[in-house]
């Protein structure tokens, strides 16, 4: 497999006074064999990258690399996309397997694919004699394993999962989690794994991605990012999770920012794009007024983009170089 490198990814729609940037200046890198996850919120631009790197979505800004070389223009792409709903991502005139084999490399001979539409079938745990079947006879799990088989059929160094349990019942969800889980493990694929749920993304993800209007506010090891969130917006997604306790808000300051919804993303807010929300900005504590003016860095633990989340951790001495100097 590859790595896939998101390197100061900007995606511009419309014109320079009605348009919209909805990604901005984004740098990710999903390694070679990793699962990241990303996750935020309805039109944080999660969705927006992953287009971008399947060449669906402009690239206005910065560049997208596979195995430190730009993506190819045109021809196979190693990039492939799983999309949300799969009621709508198969042509309903196709049987699976036609749609499955469409996806297979140009030159495969015609005995050739239909022997690996069945080993899809069959990795994605699908009967291969539903290969004949239409998508209208298949349940909305069903539908998105034959999704991922035919991403697979690509034979893609990465693939993006974009939301590929939100249009799914609850009790499928799982199935279809444990699917992405087996085949990672047994492939090696690198995947970038796009959610607004973190209870699924911690599922599956080694690494987590945060982003929020655009931009990504906090990254790092998903056992990190998760048990100990830097940034205010990580602490506000993690709250929202349907088993934590919600704490009794008392202080006006507080319910205004609790009540807040999120910026215009035509005209984001200056400084920290979270302020207007941030339990711990500047509505709530006036002399941080820096939230307002200044961009945060991510130079903190585990890059949070938080002016007050606490400095990054010293690195450690090396042992070996220790034991060198000293000698």
């Amino acid at each position: 497999m590859s790595e896939l490198r998101f390197e100061g990814v900007s995606v511009r729609y419309g014109t320079a006074r009605t348009g919209l940037t909805a990604v901005e200046g984004v740098d990710l890198t999903v390694p070679d064999g990793a699962v990241v996850g990303l996750v935020g919120e309805s039109g944080s631009g999660k969705s927006t990258l992953a287009k971008a790197a399947v060449g669906l979505a402009p690239v206005s800004g910065g560049r997208i690399l596979l195995d430190g070389r730009p993506l190819p223009a045109s021809g196979p792409r190693p990039v492939q996309m799983v999309f949300q709903d799969p009621y709508s991502s198969l042509d309903p005139r196709m049987t699976i397997g036609d749609s499955i084999a469409e996806a297979v490399p140009r030159g495969t001979r015609r005995a050739q694919r239909r022997a690996e539409v069945a080993r899809l079938l069959e990795l994605v745990e699908l009967d291969p004699a539903r290969a004949d079947s239409y998508p209208s006879q298949l349940s909305g799990g069903q539908r998105q394993r034959v999704a991922v088989a035919r991403a697979l059929a690509a034979r893609p160094e990465v693939v993006i999962a974009d939301e590929i349990t939100s249009a799914l019942d609850v009790s499928i969800q799982g199935t279809v989690l444990n699917l992405v889980r087996r085949l990672q493990r047994e492939l090696g694929t690198s995947m970038l794994f796009i959610s607004h749920n973190l209870a699924v993304v911690r599922y599956v993800a080694s690494e987590i991605a945060v982003m929020y209007l655009g931009r990504i506010v906090e990254h790092g090891p998903a056992d990190q990012v998760l048990g100990d969130p830097q940034h205010p917006y990580t602490r506000d997604l993690l709250a929202a999770l349907p088993d934590t306790p919600r704490p009794t808000v008392t202080d006006p300051a507080l319910a205004v920012v609790a009540a807040a919804e999120p910026a215009d993303p035509h005209a984001p807010p200056p400084g920290c794009r979270y302020h207007p929300r941030c339990p711990i900005g500047p509505l709530v504590n006036p002399d941080r007024g820096i939230c307002l003016t200044a961009e945060p860095t991510t130079d903190h633990r585990h890059a949070a983009a938080c002016h007050f989340a606490p400095p990054a951790a010293p690195p450690l001495p090396d042992p070996v170089r220790s034991t060198q100097e000293v000698s």
